[in-house]
């Protein structure tokens, strides 16, 4: 129970658009973290969340469609496959499949919230200042609690026993299709940031990064992120600056 509330507490802080939940909570590698430390397995968490963030690495929100829900999937996928002893490959099929139910979370949060500014413009005409604060501050965050924080501490509060039921009632081959599809889908997030980052100028990187991997068996990510910003500070140095223009070379000197 008291780790159900923690993971709805979570859950509001990911998605109460403040600093902290945007830059500690958000992604699903440190969702994961956070949950695993709630459930005494942080680096079961860590692992659960790296492995779902690798599937979500293309995720884009274009003028508010979501294709899956980005903060549903790494926090609640994570919580329900450390309850429920899940491989890396079935919690990040199972994150997905709950990113998109979440989904319709995030359409309701940002229905209900879309009346807010109307009413803080009313109160912006008055030249009521605390009332422009006390509706962003009060109502707003009263409807992520309402469609962020009671679902999460349902889900991780009752998920497990439904997820273990579904799971339990599956055959032998179901079970390996879904640790095939979780193979598959780190893959998937991978290719959708390639086509949103593939230049003709940047796959040269991309191609000998990979070829060190695998030939030398490199499974350091942290060593792998260093190189790679090294080499794209190189990159960008050489690169010849722009002048303005109606400025010359010897202006800009």
């Amino acid at each position: 129970m008291i780790q159900a509330v923690f993971v709805g507490l979570l859950a509001w802080a990911q998605s109460s658009s403040n600093p902290i939940g945007w830059w500690l909570i958000r992604e699903p590698l440190m969702a994961g973290f956070w949950v695993g430390l709630i459930y005494g397995k942080p680096m079961e968490g860590l692992i659960i969340g790296a492995a779902i963030n690798v599937a979500f690495l293309g995720w884009n929100s274009t003028g508010g469609a979501n294709p899956s829900d980005l903060y549903s999937a790494g926090l609640l996928g994570t919580a329900v496959a450390i309850q429920s002893n899940m491989s890396t490959e079935q919690a990040v099929v199972v994150a997905v499949s709950i990113g998109v139910i979440g989904n319709y979370a995030w359409i309701l949060f940002m229905s209900i919230n879309s009346m807010v500014p109307s009413i803080q413009d009313k109160y912006a005409e008055k030249g009521d200042v605390r009332g422009i604060m006390l509706m962003q501050a009060l109502p707003s965050q009263a409807v992520v609690i309402l469609v962020r924080g009671i679902p999460a501490f349902l889900a991780a509060f009752y998920g497990p026993t439904v997820i273990d039921g579904l799971l339990a009632s599956v055959p032998a081959w179901g079970i390996a299709g879904f640790n095939t599809v979780g193979k598959v889908l780190p893959a998937v997030g991978v290719a959708m940031l390639l086509k949103y980052m593939a230049r003709k100028d940047l796959l040269v990187f991309f191609g000998l990064g990979f070829a060190v991997s695998a030939y030398m068996g490199m499974n350091n990510l942290l060593f792998a992120a260093l190189i790679g910003a090294a080499m794209g500070y190189i990159y960008i140095s050489l690169q010849p600056k722009e002048v303005p223009a109606g400025m010359s070379e010897e202006d800009e000197i």
